[in-house]
This record gives structure tokens, C-alpha cells and sequence, in this order.
């Protein structure tokens, strides 16, 4: 199941690049969706509030308010990813 999330993270920080140049923009909404859906459920410590900020901010990408946060956010769930897929 970890593994599963740390893909699903990985495949969020690919879509919130893309979706600053408007590719795969229906997929990015879902996994935007799914990074908040994942926040709410594990509400409760500091990294579901930069889940649910960082799903929040993906869903602002799509629709073409995006900044330097967009990277940040990444990052962030780049190194969740990693974490997940390899320990």
C-alpha cells in the first residue's frame, strides 16, 4: 500500500509540472483530488497540511494560477515519492 501512495505522489509531482504547460490536464485533476482526499484522511500532523496545500495549489495549476510554489510543491512530493518507493 505504501508503495502504491509513494507512485500515486510521483505521478502528482509529474502532472503538477505538466500541467503548467497544459499536458494532461484531466489526469492532474484527479490526482489533484486524490492528493486531498489522501490530507483529510491522515489529517493531523503538519505534512497532511502541506498535502492538502499542495493539492490545493495543483488544482490552482490547472487552471493556470501557477508561481514558483509549483516546484516546491514538486519537490515536496518528489521526495515523499522517494521515501515511500525505496524505504
Amino acid at each position: 500500500m505504501l508503495k502504491l501512495l509513494g507512485a500515486l505522489d510521483f505521478a502528482a509531482a509529474l502532472f503538477l509540472i505538466l500541467a503548467q504547460w497544459d499536458i494532461g490536464l484531466g489526469i492532474a485533476s484527479i490526482l489533484a483530488i486524490y492528493i486531498i482526499v489522501k490530507s483529510l484522511l491522515f489529517f493531523g500532523n503538519w505534512a497532511s497540511f502541506v498535502d492538502l496545500a499542495a493539492g490545493a495549489y495543483m488544482l490552482l495549476a490547472i487552471y493556470d494560477i501557477h508561481s514558483a510554489l509549483s516546484i516546491i510543491f514538486a519537490l515536496w512530493l518528489l521526495q515523499k515519492s522517494f521515501f515511500s518507493l525505496f524505504f
